[in-house]
């Protein structure tokens, strides 16, 4: 199973390698990438994998990362861009409400990473921020997600729990 802290020296690794990447801008299917190698090689994990939850257009959901086993354990990449709102929290809602309804899910995982030069996203209010977001409506079990944000220049690292119950 991965451990909080096995995640987070994978994400300084991944960090580190695109930031090898010189000139070009970083991406998310860049970062994502990276951070197959890294996860791969480290957790065995398998890429884009179809979590049996559907769209309202009946296409399959799916999550970025999946460590199986009798514990398994989901992860999905949001990557800070040149545009620098990928990580707000209505960006990520899908995200976050497509973690909260895997229940049979050890851990699941909401990673913001952030490659770029930018200073680095209001760390302080990114807990707060998140917790005023809802997921989509629906009749389903939630479950708590692990957010945790890393800024790759100035090494912030930032974690905590989204409660979708909370109100």
């Amino acid at each position: 199973m991965i451990t909080r802290a096995d995640l987070k020296d994978a994400c300084w690794k991944i960090l580190e390698l695109a930031d090898h990447y010189s000139g070009v801008p970083h991406r998310e299917m860049t970062i994502d990438r990276l951070a197959y190698g890294v996860l791969h090689e480290r957790f065995s994990v398998a890429r884009q994998v179809s979590v049996g939850i559907r769209t309202a257009s009946g296409r399959h959901r799916r999550v970025d990362f999946k460590q199986s086993g009798l514990n398994p354990v989901f992860i999905e990449l949001a990557c800070r861009g040149q545009h620098g709102n990928e990580l707000h929290p209505s960006m990520n809602r899908a995200e976050l409400t497509k973690l909260c309804k895997l229940t049979r899910a050890s851990m699941r995982y909401l990673l913001l990473i952030d490659p770029t030069a930018f200073p680095p996203h209001h760390v302080d209010g990114l807990p707060e921020s998140y917790n005023r977001v809802r997921p989509y409506p629906g009749r389903f079990v939630r479950r708590a997600v692990r957010v945790m944000y890393f800024h790759g220049r100035t090494r912030e690292h930032v974690e905590f729990l989204w409660r979708p119950w909370r109100p």
